[in-house]
């Protein structure tokens, strides 16, 4: 039976030449060597030497023999034929017998020192190293890609692409028996009668196991928390955190994870064993690790929710006492005024007074009054004290459950934590007299020591433990055994074991050296000379419109937008006014045809839909997502089943095809003449876009400034010079930008090469700089009153600096950075390798509740890389305005992302993080879809404006540019219809008699 892998366009693709061959390729694969030349110049005829030259060619360039060789770009037949004095028209003769085709390829294999799989070894080779491609990526198109290019790099001729396809088939089915087969140690048939009763309910009617795991809380209360609480519980009655799934690439484990995730019980139930069992081992290794940091989130939200009620109930007690007193004040002025009434007699005050206010209402004042006079100490205590009974709702259960390790600095904690397990176990109410209270803090001391003769009181110190918990939980003092967000910080950082091997490789790779003297030497260099320019160009006269001293202050004035070359907006009008109109439908559809990009929303399973028909839902259900619309009002809108539609989303629109899609659209916008007029792709700038939600969603924040009474989430985004976004992620919105802005930086697997990123000031801390400085990047952001910040000088530079030794506050140490340069080395080299991610490690260093020594070295290693930028920012109009205008064009991305993001109210309804990173992923996918359908037509507007003058030249490879192209923007959409089209048909409305029939149920 014949395997189909790939679709009849894509194999033949791979069987021919591309339709045009790049410049740079042409150089290097058809440049005919001196060796070549000669061979083809002993071959009779006129077209024999082309053909056997483009047969070199094409064996070098493609890795096999196209079957007909004439079927060449012109181009190329054009740059060969010059180089062995040829007339490219001579193709038109060539290949007519057989015989003498087969016989030049013959002699290219040979020439070229290729061979042909045909020997045994060879074919095992092959063979082995495709299974273990395959236990790393499942998906066809990748491996079919990757064994091409080995057949080619390793001078094998690639066989036809159906050898290929079944190669890869045969791969793939091996690598599911040997993920069996590594496995097999964990498959006993107690385990594998566990796997298999995940597929079945133990009631009719009711959830399988299976799905019963697959569900994520949706809030953050007790209840949910409990439910996380019983699935980890359950896991670990299974076994699941001793299974060692090691013998299995970690790649093969997301990939089996996500496939346990996403198929359906009958799927899983007619799968063979081979595939089955790996599936679910996986499934549930992952799912455990889920479950641990899914219970830590929510126990940390649960503990800062009765916090934050606390506050919120004093604030309204106070408010009340300040009504209260107010009311009190007036009544006994009313007594007061009695009392002084010489008017009255003595004998008689008593009754008037009563007769103008009640016993029973002075009574009631005088109990306010008392209750309003209490100490004002532990307030706040009382009221949080009043959540004790919320809180042991789940701290018990979590306790007992979550494996819980600490570092040197949780120890106390975790003593703590130790007693409290006894005590609930046997249920004790009393904390034992020697339990540990080195954890409490000086403002909890009155709440927790407020027994009797001030001993420990039961509800403070359990309070205060749990809470003390909760920020060491998030600071990595105590940690998750098998979690991944909360796992012990050193495991994030190469091991000290294998460091000294990696060294001197994460050292090349950064441009740094072992011992960083001569690294910060150049930065101490740096910094005296921009001391001394910025401190010559103040003076105290100051001048206007720059950067001045004026009453000793510093003065940073706004800068102002450069203005546009004259014509610039003729030239916008004239471009906008050919732009064509079209449906947003349409211009998803011709970017795809020009890019491809929907190459790579494939099928885990490998097994694709041929038919045009799936095309349409897969556009339909990124665009739903990328506009915020909900499946159902796609379906509806666009006369598509629903069914359908919500099962291409499920299989098809996954993160790591949307990220990759997002590359090829970036990759793409790079090669366009009129992006390299933008930007040269090696800056980049990153902001957060907020969106408010819809209903209870676990990880929405409140932010009255952006939400109102609502809440929200926040899209980060990256966004490089050429106006394309390499990057996007959904964050909580009250954390700052600063703890992600490293992230998509690192993972960038696009063709920009990002060597300067600028951020608002939202987006900087002085750990963030350091670590830029540390993996070879400039950081510049934009810092709000930077004229007020303090200026940082060397501890040993004793120049005088007459203008700025005002501002000039803090040192910087560089010897402590040079006695500290191995550990800032290993936390880079760490980043650099993939150890960890920036935001994980950011947000770990912030939360220590004492700076550590790693945290301290960082900040002073960013103070260092700060005052450089903020003396550049400081002495360069230019640079402040380069900055500017690359923030800009973040902005103007903002505005096209919110035209695109039109449905549902401008709300996010998806609950799920995944779900909602997927969303994200679509509207990413969908902005840089807008922004190169517009680079194109621009590109075409500008050649039919000016087919030959200096417009049409300044795209091209010339020197020449026109100053006008660097002030037009690719964020445009008002020629591009966002809705659907009504349809008003009269007359076959007319033709309706009665009613229209109600629907079946």
């Amino acid at each position: 039976m014949p395997v189909e892998l790939l679709s009849e366009s894509e194999r033949a693709k791979l069987s021919r030449f591309p339709e045009e061959i790049p410049r740079e390729d042409l150089r290097h694969y058809f440049t005919l060597s001196e060796e070549d030349r000669d061979a083809a110049g002993r071959l009779y005829g006129d077209a024999n030497p082309l053909g056997f030259a483009l047969a070199l060619s094409a064996l070098r360039y493609l890795g096999f023999f196209p079957p007909d060789l004439t079927d060449v770009p012109e181009e190329a037949a054009g740059y060969v034929a010059d180089q062995i004095g040829a007339r490219p028209n001579v193709l038109e003769g060539y290949g007519t017998r057989a015989q003498t085709t087969r016989k030049h390829k013959r002699q290219a294999i040979e020439h070229l020192g290729f061979r042909r799989l045909e020997s045994k070894e060879d074919r095992e080779r092959v063979r082995s190293w495709l299974v273990e491609r395959a236990l790393e990526h499942d998906r066809p198109s990748v491996l079919i890609e990757t064994l091409c290019e080995k057949l080619r790099r390793e001078r094998i001729v690639r066989p036809g692409i159906t050898v290929i396809e079944r190669m890869v088939a045969t791969a793939r089915r091996e690598a599911h028996e040997e993920s069996l087969r590594r496995l097999s140690p964990l498959l006993t048939a107690e385990r594998k009668s566990l796997l298999d009763r995940l597929l079945v309910p133990e009631n009719p009617g009711e959830r399988t196991p299976l799905g019963w795991l697959r569900r994520h809380a949706t809030a953050n209360s007790p209840r949910a928390l409990l439910e996380v609480l019983e699935k980890v519980r359950q896991l670990q009655r299974w076994g699941v955190p001793g299974w060692d799934l090691s013998a299995l690439n970690p790649n093969r484990q997301k990939m089996l994870a996500r496939l346990g995730r996403k198929y359906t019980n009958q799927a899983l139930q007619r799968m063979g064993p081979e595939r089955r069992y790996p599936i679910l081992l996986a499934f549930l290794k992952r799912t455990f690790t889920d479950a641990l940091d899914e219970a830590a989130d929510i126990f940390g939200e649960c503990m800062a929710g009765a916090h934050k009620r606390s506050k919120r109930d004093l604030r309204e007690h106070n408010q009340a006492i300040a009504d209260a007193t107010q009311e009190k004040v007036r009544l006994f002025h009313r007594v007061g005024q009695l009392v002084l009434d010489d008017s009255i007699e003595a004998g008689d005050l008593r009754q008037e007074i009563f007769r103008r206010v009640s016993p029973l209402e002075l009574s009631a004042a005088v109990d306010e009054a008392e209750a309003i006079m209490r100490p004002k100490g532990v307030r706040y205590f009382d009221f949080l004290d009043r959540r004790f009974s919320y809180v042991r709702q789940f701290a018990p259960a979590f306790l007992e459950v979550m494996p819980l390790k600490a570092n040197r600095g949780g120890a106390p904690v975790m003593r703590g934590i130790g007693v409290l397990r006894r005590m609930n176990e046997r249920r004790k109410r009393k904390v034992p007299s020697d339990a540990p209270t080195s954890f409490v803090r000086k403002r909890w001391q009155p709440f927790v020591f407020s027994g009797e003769n001030g001993s420990i009181d039961r509800h403070g110190w359990e309070l205060c433990l749990l809470s003390e918990l909760r920020g060491r939980l998030r600071s990595g003092d105590v940690y998750l055994e098998h979690s991944r967000r909360h796992a012990d910080p050193e495991s994030y950082l190469i091991p000290e074991k294998e460091w000294p091997k990696l060294k001197g490789e994460v050292c090349e790779q950064l441009g740094l050296t072992p011992s960083g003297k001569e690294r910060l030497k150049k930065r101490a260099g740096e910094v005296k000379r921009l001391l001394r320019h910025l401190d010559g160009l103040l003076s105290p006269s100051g001048r206007v419109g720059k950067v001045r001293l004026e009453g000793g202050e510093l003065v940073v004035p706004g800068v102002e937008a450069a203005g546009e070359p004259p014509g610039t907006e003729d030239l916008r009008e004239s471009i906008e006014a050919r732009l064509p109109h079209l449906d947003i439908t349409s211009l998803l559809i011709e970017t795809d045809a020009q890019v491809g990009f929907t190459r790579h929303f494939t099928h885990p399973s490998g097994n694709e839909p041929k038919a045009e028909e799936h095309m349409r839902y897969l556009y339909a259900s990124v665009l739903a997502q990328g506009c915020n619309m909900s499946l159902a009002d796609m379906a509806q809108s666009s006369r598509l089943s629903y069914d359908r539609l919500r099962w291409t989303t499920r299989w098809y629109v996954r993160e790591d095809a949307l990220s990759t899609a997002t590359a090829d659209l970036v990759d793409f916008q790079c090669e366009q003449p009129l992006a390299k007029r933008w930007g040269g792709g090696t800056l980049s700038s990153s902001d957060g876009q907020r969106f408010p939600v819809s209903g209870k969603v676990r990880n929405a924040k409140a932010l009255p400034r952006y939400f109102g009474y609502g809440r929200g989430i926040t899209f980060y985004t990256w966004t490089s010079d050429q106006y394309s976004q390499y990057g996007t992620k959904v964050i909580s919105s009250t954390v700052r930008d600063a703890t992600y802005v490293l992230d998509e930086i690192l993972d960038n697997e696009t063709e920009l090469t990002i060597r300067e990123h600028t951020t608002d000031t939202d987006g900087y801390t002085d750990l963030v700089f350091g670590l830029f400085d540390l993996l070879g990047m400039r950081f510049s952001p934009r810092i709000r009153d930077l004229g007020a910040a303090r200026l940082y000088r060397l501890r040993d530079d004793f120049e005088r600096y007459p203008n700025l030794e005002g501002r000039l506050t803090g040192q910087l140490d560089l010897a402590v950075l040079e006695e500290g340069w191995d550990e800032l080395l290993r936390v880079a080299g760490s980043l650099k390798l993939g150890y960890v991610t920036a935001s994980l490690l950011i947000s770990k260093l912030q939360e220590y509740p004492r700076q550590n020594r790693l945290t301290r070295l960082l900040k002073e290693h960013g103070r260092l890389a700060k005052t450089i930028h903020a003396l550049r920012y400081l002495e360069s109009e230019a640079y402040r305005r380069r900055i500017g205008r690359q923030l800009n064009k973040g902005e103007r991305l903002h505005q096209l992302r919110n035209w695109l993001m039109f449905g549902g109210d401008g709300k996010v309804r998806r609950k799920q993080e995944k779900a909602q990173t997927c969303q994200a992923g679509c509207l990413n996918l969908m902005t840089n879809a807008v922004v190169v359908w517009n680079t194109l037509y621009m590109q075409e507007a500008i050649r039919q404006m000016d087919p030959e003058g200096d417009l049409a030249e300044a795209l091209g490879s010339e020197p020449f540019e026109d100053e006008r192209l660097e002030h037009l923007s690719p964020a445009r959409f008002d020629h591009v219809n966002r809705y659907g089209k009504y349809r008003f048909d009269i007359e076959e409305e007319s033709r309706r008699t009665g009613l229209r029939p109600l629907r079946e149920v």
